[in-house]
């Protein structure tokens, strides 16, 4: 890839055990031929000061070091705007990062020199933007707990995974798609653009990030057993086939949230909403991804 300008955002607050000089360091020997301007993401005002850096000139790309909710921040900001995104996995998870075969630094590097670009769909909910997976109730909880914990990592997500299956209890939604409304209850909704979570746990075996459609996912397991039984077909990737499990699929839904089941998109945690519009928005933004996808 022959790049010119290339603005690197980075959350020097993602994941553990990262030293961020290092992969600065790797970023700017790869990219040599590139002029690098490195930003850091703070908490405050973030979204408005990607967009004024955005504006001051023609930047070929942006990287965005960190994980699923710094890269949902820079597309909403990029959003309208030609320029591709390279994700750099710093993440405690990485789950959009995974889903595009972008496991290390490395691959990351590799996908921004090689230079292809793919346009991913994203899934307007609210006002929020979703790129990879939101969901109601079970992971959302759990990563409430993750977010209150003083620790980080995929440690503290597997903690507090266990630690919210003994806490999960059903939930009761309404779901308008494709013309029919449907009732059901269930410990887990999704709303799905991508294929898997950052544990490369397979929740949606029907995601095409392209094809201009997302998934909506009900899992009711009822206990550890079924919670097991689930686990599996996660990591075989045949959740489609379980009893335990009902998917739909559609351009725009509407889902109304009664017993206020908790609600995440990107790995952030969403104000509890009564009722949501989705919308999906084919090829929106576009990626830089590898040019052979890892198995």
């Amino acid at each position: 890839m022959s790049t010119k300008n290339i603005l690197y955002i980075i959350n020097p607050n993602s994941g553990e055990w990262i030293n961020y000089e290092d992969v600065l360091e790797k970023i700017k020997v790869s990219l040599n031929d590139s002029s690098l301007e490195v930003i850091k993401t703070t908490g405050n005002h973030d979204s408005v000061e990607i967009k004024v850096k955005l504006s001051e000139k023609k930047w070929d790309a942006v990287l965005v070091g960190g994980g699923d909710g710094t890269i949902k921040l820079v597309a909403e900001a990029v959003a309208g705007v030609n320029i591709p995104i390279g994700i750099i996995p710093l993440g405690s998870a990485n789950g959009l990062a995974r889903c595009l075969a972008i496991l290390n630094v490395e691959d990351a590097i590799i996908a921004v020199k090689t230079g292809k670009i793919k346009m991913l769909d994203t899934v307007e909910i609210n006002e929020h933007t979703c790129l990879h997976l939101s969901d109601f109730g079970l992971n959302a909880g759990m990563i409430r707990k993750f977010e209150e914990d003083d620790e980080r990592g995929m440690l503290s997500y597997f903690k507090n995974s266990l630690l919210q299956i003994f806490d999960m209890k059903p939930y009761s939604f309404v779901i308008s798609i494709n013309g029919k409304q449907t009732a059901i209850e269930a410990r887990m909704l999704v709303i799905a653009n991508g294929d898997k979570y950052g544990t490369g746990a397979i929740i949606n075996p029907l995601a095409k990030m392209d094809d201009g459609k997302m998934e909506i996912i009900a899992l009711n397991p009822v206990g550890v057993a079924d919670m097991v039984t689930l686990s599996f077909d996660f990591f075989r990737g045949t959740i489609h086939e379980s009893a335990l499990v009902k998917i739909w699929q559609g351009t725009e839904a509407e889902i109304q949230n009664p017993d206020g089941a908790e609600f995440q998109i990107d790995g952030e945690i969403i104000e509890t909403p009564k009722k949501i519009k989705i919308t999906c928005k084919p090829r929106k933004i576009s990626f830089f991804v590898p040019e052979v996808k890892a198995p």
